[in-house]
């Protein structure tokens, strides 16, 4: 599989399978093609709408099995604060493009600086596939 394989994809709310996903979905099956583990769940309760303590759970997730990161590089992951509290999540392709998607719209590729501010952190994946219950630290 490579990147490309998961473009287009229909948005789904907790969607992990072509025929509808989400923004973790998404990210954790390109992680999962490198060979890297990102949990699709923190085991807490999702909901549809505005998670306004998501961004917070996705830091401490993240934080978990990967180091965060000044410079981005391919593979890395985008965590963002959207317009209305919002919080997504993409992963580089390449030095200034992400792989993502978003509500109404299928999973595409789009330059990280369209969202300029809205980033709040970027992730280096540490974890690989075979570890998966030993996270980084």
């Amino acid at each position: 599989m490579k990147y490309e394989d998961l473009i287009g994809i229909p948005f789904r709310f907790g969607g992990r399978s072509k025929d509808g996903i989400d923004c973790l979905g998404l990210v954790c099956a390109f992680q999962r093609y490198r060979g890297y583990y990102i949990p699709d769940r923190d085991g807490l309760p999702m909901e549809y709408d505005r998670q306004p303590d998501y961004l917070e759970r996705a830091m401490k997730t993240l934080s978990k099995y990967c180091v965060q990161v000044e410079e981005v590089e391919p593979g890395d992951i985008i965590l963002m604060r959207l317009p209305g509290g919002y919080t997504h999540i993409g992963v580089m392709v390449d030095e200034t493009n992400m792989l993502h998607v978003l509500k109404n719209r299928p999973s595409g590729i789009e330059p990280v600086l369209k969202y300029g501010r809205r980033v709040v952190a970027v992730f280096r994946p540490t974890t690989p596939l075979r570890h998966r219950n030993r996270p980084a630290r």
